[in-house]
């Protein structure tokens, strides 16, 4: 009869038979799961090969600990490969953390945004006074102004909810049933936004969300709004008002809304931008000065101030300040009462379009107007410049104030003292 082999002292594992005919034999060890013991057994066909398996379990869990046999091959697959990798990183000259220093830097971080955002579980309301809060010392008035505009329309939908709740879809809804606010018409239904006033209001959100997403603040885990893309806005040929139709808005202007004169001149005679021209310091327009200093966003320049623009400023009382002391919202309204008044189409930006549309065909230099103005010769092309005809350039800048004899109503508001005062009724302009 053959002698027994020897069998050594096991102190975490344990060999045993069954009664399985294809595997009769056992070992019993202990591993930890999810942070609690738990008894498992692997078995195997001969003893030998259950003896040896057990050795090597008994050895491993003697110098690991139970803990060890919980961990999972992708970790260990993960080990092995920051062993190889950094090694040679090493070699390369880099400095490399521990293992253990990446996973507790990585874990750590994930703690810590889980409780950011607990944290901060803030409404749509509370961020986006916070978020204006931030952007008044960092924008200008006009660009804060669009921005409480449009976050205050959202505010007004979802002002209650968690920002982390608000998702892509929420936004894109939100988005797609914006109407104009304004309706002189008095349609029914107010007509819904454009394409470019929506990529307006998303471009705001954007704005928004990324402020939120920031680790200072950890309000959402990410912005939902960079999932939108811009819409397509159709384009269509710039266009430019009529030598005619500025003579009308003009007059118009003098004569019944003098407050919107300065801003008017500016576009129209020195192609400022609306947002340059009603922050122009009035004061910097001398009855000497044949051009001024200006800023907006494209840096600053220096525009003409020509005859025609210096005929119109004193053709009412001087004054000093700004050329516009209400808010933007107000001088949209006022200008649209002004068109309205006039007669005329009204033209979006049309005061800018049409000073650089016959500056252009006056100087037969775009590149020159483009530096005169603030823009490239590329912009002014595609987004400005109506091909107006060159013989209208002449008579588009020697614009000027009617006569008093010629005013729909005097600039005095007393009635005129002779007939030959009396004002003239003038054609609405085509």
């Amino acid at each position: 009869m053959a002698k027994q082999p020897k069998r050594p002292d096991l102190k975490n594992c344990k060999v045993r038979t069954s009664t399985q005919p294809r595997a009769p034999w056992r070992v019993w060890y202990t591993i930890e799961e999810n942070g609690k013991p738990r008894r498992l057994f692997k078995s195997f066909a001969t003893e030998n090969e259950a003896w040896s398996w057990a050795e090597l379990k008994d050895t491993e869990v003697a110098n690991h600990g139970i803990r060890y046999g919980d961990i999972p091959p992708e970790v260990r697959r993960a080990f092995d490969y920051y062993r190889d990798t950094s090694a040679t990183l090493r070699e390369l000259g880099a400095s490399v953390p521990t293992f253990e220093e990446l996973v507790v830097e990585v874990l750590t971080g994930i703690r810590d945004r889980l409780e950011l955002a607990e944290h901060n579980r803030i409404t749509v309301a509370d961020a986006v006074e916070l978020f204006l809060g931030y952007k008044r010392s960092r924008v200008k008035a006009r660009q804060l102004a669009n921005l409480r505009d449009h976050l205050a329309r959202f505010s007004r939908d979802h002002g209650d909810k968690v920002m982390a709740a608000i998702t892509t879809a929420d936004v894109d809804q939100w988005l797609g049933s914006l109407r104009s606010l304004r309706n002189p018409g008095n349609l029914k239904e107010r007509p819904l936004l454009g394409p470019l006033s929506r990529n307006h209001y998303r471009a705001t959100l954007r704005a928004f969300w990324a402020h939120g997403e920031a680790t200072a603040r950890g309000w959402v885990n990410r912005n939902v709004i960079a999932d939108l893309e811009p819409e397509l806005v159709p384009e269509s040929e710039p266009e430019a008002y009529s030598p005619e139709d500025v003579q009308a808005i003009m007059q118009a202007a003098l004569d019944h809304k003098p407050e919107l004169l300065p801003v008017l001149t500016l576009g129209f005679f020195c192609g400022l931008r609306v947002s340059e021209a009603i922050e122009l310091d009035l004061s910097k327009l001398t009855k000497s000065a044949t051009e001024f200093r200006t800023g907006g966003k494209t840096g600053n320049r220096i525009a003409m101030f020509r005859d025609t623009a210096r005929a119109w400023f004193t053709a009412q009382p001087s004054r000093k300040g700004k050329a516009w002391e209400k808010s933007p919202r107000t001088l949209v309204d006022e200008m649209s009462e002004l068109i309205e008044l006039a007669g005329v189409v009204q033209i979006d930006n049309g005061a800018r379009h049409s000073y650089i549309s016959y500056r252009c065909a006056e100087t037969k230099d775009i590149a020159r107007v483009a530096d005169e103005v603030g823009n490239s010769v590329s912009v002014l092309k595609k987004a400005y410049r109506s091909l107006v005809p060159t013989e209208l350039a002449e008579p588009y800048f020697n614009i000027r104030p009617a006569t008093p004899a010629e005013n729909v109503v005097p600039m005095t508001g007393t009635p005129p003292e002779t007939p030959e005062a009396a004002p003239k009724t003038r054609n609405k302009a085509r």
